[in-house]
């Protein structure tokens, strides 16, 4: 038989507050910024060994000396889709949860605007895709990449490529 004391407090569990996703709070333009440059080095580690290898890095630079810009047009856009292609496949673990190597450790997530969750098929196509087909076009994809970015420090703290897949990024809760 279980004795109980009658003078101790009722025992209730507490529910964990959560914080409704819409009104969870985004994240720092400099953590984002922090972590994109994480995923670029990651990147950058693994595919310019296979760039210098395959004799691209050399071709640029033959380009460049012969003053023939455009010439590489084809195979710099292939070269950027072989990126994203890559991109995709070492992130592609932390793209279910919206989230990339550099989100992960950073504590962030690319949610939708709602404040629901996305999927690694959104952020492929709406935010990963359009802004790699643009950056390959001379001079205006440098441009664009450039005002892309810059437009964290709007307000919204969204990037362009956040209005196209109607994503924002947000702090993730402690313990999520």
């Amino acid at each position: 038989m279980t004795e109980s004391n009658p003078y101790e407090a009722p025992q209730t569990e507490t529910p964990v507050a959560t914080v409704p996703p819409q009104f969870q709070p985004l994240a720092s333009p400099w953590i984002r910024l922090v972590a994109q440059i994480v995923d670029a080095l990651i990147l950058i580690i693994i595919l310019g060994p296979i760039m210098f290898f395959a004799g691209y890095i050399d071709r640029v630079q033959k380009a460049q000396l012969s003053g023939s810009k455009f010439s590489m047009f084809g195979e710099q856009l292939l070269w950027g889709l072989g990126g994203l292609a890559l991109y995709v496949i070492v992130h592609w673990v932390f793209l279910q949860k919206g989230q990339t190597i550099g989100k992960r450790i950073f504590s962030i997530r690319i949610v939708r605007k709602n404040g629901e969750p996305t999927t690694a098929g959104r952020i492929i196509l709406y935010r990963l895709l359009p802004l790699q087909i643009i950056t390959q076009i001379p001079c205006l994809g440098a441009l664009f990449g450039l005002v892309d970015c810059l437009m964290i420090f709007r307000a919204e703290r969204n990037t362009l490529h956040d209005d196209i897949a109607d994503t924002k990024v947000i702090q993730v809760p402690p313990g999520q």
